[in-house]
């Protein structure tokens, strides 16, 4: 089909060449126009003729003029050039409106390939030409396969020696030279202690204050550790060198005479002092009482002992297990001595129940007798029963000690804990009681002091029982209902804030500040704070000022 659109598309021209020679030699309209100016082109723009088609000489010679319409447009859809020389004709045919022709453009010049001296593309002003370099969309696995491999390369260690240089390698011997090669050892690259933590400090600024805001703080950090005089010092650039051995601080000199020796002496030196000389006529005998001067002692800094060592905890399974093999070890233990005779063997065990089992014949010889011996027996070992367990059984004294050892810690350890507690009102009696005789109950010592708008209670003790006074404070007492009645008729007219306990702070200290537990009520703030101040401790009432629970 394409083939026979083409050939009629080159006779085409031919036949409106033919039109162009007549035997006059003259052709009218717009057609001779376009040819006569154009010279085989159309022209830029063609008059439209006004009344019907003008008669062209060539387009009598056309058999089949729907034919070639028909073949236009077929070639116009499938993509053909139109020919402008053909332009003309085939706007004139008749039915069809005049349609303007378009002027052909000139065909582009080939370009030309520029190149400096380095070889690098420039245009005609000579700027380099960045092209940028079309990528590869190859899918196909042989070639990503081929891609990754190509970007995989192993890197080899640099050689120290190489077997060629070595004077004592013989080729000859057929050893492997890449054998003999070993890489340089790595040495070691020591971090700064602090680094990682820096590094984290100062990506934490930033992201917090932003690269302005972390350069000013490095920069004032940097001028403070430059004014306490603290270097920063790399550990692999520190010189090893002999050990500086710092001097002593020297004695104080002896001194002529001892400060005890000075007051009882007369001239306030021994000089006067010898040996074939009585010392009694020396000294000042008023100085001399019948007292003893006891210096005030001084205690030692004490330091908790090491915990002993804990047992293995085992499981309910192997604690039962352990305890099987101790009894059979035992029972065994027995039964070696009663064969080598060492102790005597145990009466058989007769009741009632088996006395036929055990004894047979003998039993049916005089059964009454058997029965009072069995009977007696029976009472024997219940009697010995009751008496193992009465030796076993704690004193009094010994009871009372494991109970304290149960509810109290050991009264030789040094820790010794502090809670501090603020209360809104501590007015009402039946509360204040519980306060006060569950620390003494709890052999705790501290304070309970009581002002107008704010009440602190501080206890001092062993970890018991001050874990046994947190659960008095802090759940056992509803302290919203513990408001006396006078107090409730005046919260019906005013609000005020519900009566709660919170427990302030509780840490360890060295030693108790208090010698038992008393209760203190003050009318004002100071004297309440003067309380804690004389026991060295004000810091507990600042603490519990200023405490806000709502934080």
């Amino acid at each position: 089909m394409q083939k026979e659109l083409s050939e009629k598309l080159k006779k085409i021209p031919t036949l409106s060449k033919g039109s162009s020679s007549d035997g006059s030699g003259k052709v009218q309209g717009p057609a001779a126009t376009a040819s006569d100016a154009g010279g085989g082109a159309a022209a830029a723009s063609v008059q439209p003729p006004t009344s019907s088609v003008p008669a062209f000489p060539g387009l009598a010679n056309i058999t089949n003029i729907e034919a070639v319409k028909r073949a236009q447009e077929l070639a116009a859809k499938m993509g053909f050039r139109q020919d402008p020389e053909f332009a003309p004709i085939i706007n004139c045919f008749p039915g069809q409106p005049p349609v303007d022709a378009a002027v052909p453009q000139k065909p582009t010049k080939a370009p030309v390939l520029r190149v400096d001296a380095l070889g690098r593309e420039i245009d005609e002003h000579g700027n380099v030409v960045n092209r940028t370099k079309p990528s590869n969309l190859s899918t196909l696995k042989v070639n990503i396969n081929k891609q990754k491999k190509d970007a995989f390369q192993i890197l080899k260690p640099e050689l120290e020696v190489d077997p060629n240089v070595n004077p004592h390698f013989d080729p000859r011997m057929g050893i492997n030279k890449s054998k003999l090669l070993r890489p340089k050892r790595m040495t070691f690259q020591f971090v700064e202690e602090g680094k990682w933590s820096k590094e984290a400090e100062i990506l934490r600024v930033k992201s917090q204050f932003g690269e302005a805001g972390a350069k000013e703080r490095q920069a004032k950090q940097a001028q403070l550790a430059k004014a306490k005089g603290g270097t920063d010092i790399n550990p692999n650039l520190i010189e090893v060198a002999e050990r500086v051995i710092t001097k002593e601080k020297p004695k104080d000199p002896i001194p002529e005479i001892e400060w005890w020796d000075a007051p009882l002496l007369l001239t306030g030196s021994y000089a006067d002092i010898s040996d074939d000389v009585t010392i009694e006529d020396k000294l000042k005998r008023e100085k001399i009482t019948i007292y003893v001067e006891h210096p005030r002692p001084i205690e030692p800094p004490a330091e908790p002992a090491p915990p002993p060592p804990q047992p293995l905890k085992l499981t309910k399974k192997e604690q039962k297990k352990l305890r099987t093999q101790r009894r059979l070890a035992r029972e065994k233990d027995r039964q070696e001595m009663i064969r080598q005779g060492l102790i005597e063997p145990p009466k058989p065990k007769v009741k009632m129940s088996n006395l036929m089992k055990v004894l047979g014949s003998e039993a049916t010889q005089d059964p009454t007798r058997l029965e009072k011996e069995i009977r007696s027996a029976a009472a024997e070992r219940e009697q010995a029963h009751i008496d193992r367990n009465i030796a076993r059984k704690l004193t009094p004294a010994e009871r009372r000690e494991k109970k304290e050892r149960k509810l109290f810690d050991d009264p030789s350890s040094v820790e010794t804990i502090v809670s501090v507690y603020k209360i809104n009102d501590l007015s009402h009696p039946k509360t204040r009681f519980k306060v006060d005789v569950n620390a003494h109950e709890n052999r705790l010592t501290g304070c309970a002091v009581i002002c107008e708008g704010i009440n602190v209670v501080v206890v001092e003790g062993g970890s018991k029982s001050i874990k046994r006074y947190g659960k008095l404070m802090l759940r056992r007492v509803d302290w919203a209902k513990a408001v006396k009645e006078e107090d409730e008729d005046e919260d019906e007219t005013t609000d005020k804030p519900v009566n709660k306990c919170v427990l302030v702070w509780q840490g360890n200290v060295a030693r108790p500040s208090f010698n038992r537990f008393f209760v203190h009520e003050c009318m004002t703030e100071a004297a309440a704070k003067k309380v804690f101040a004389d026991a060295g401790v004000a810091h507990y009432w600042d603490l519990a000022v200023n405490f806000n629970d709502e934080i």
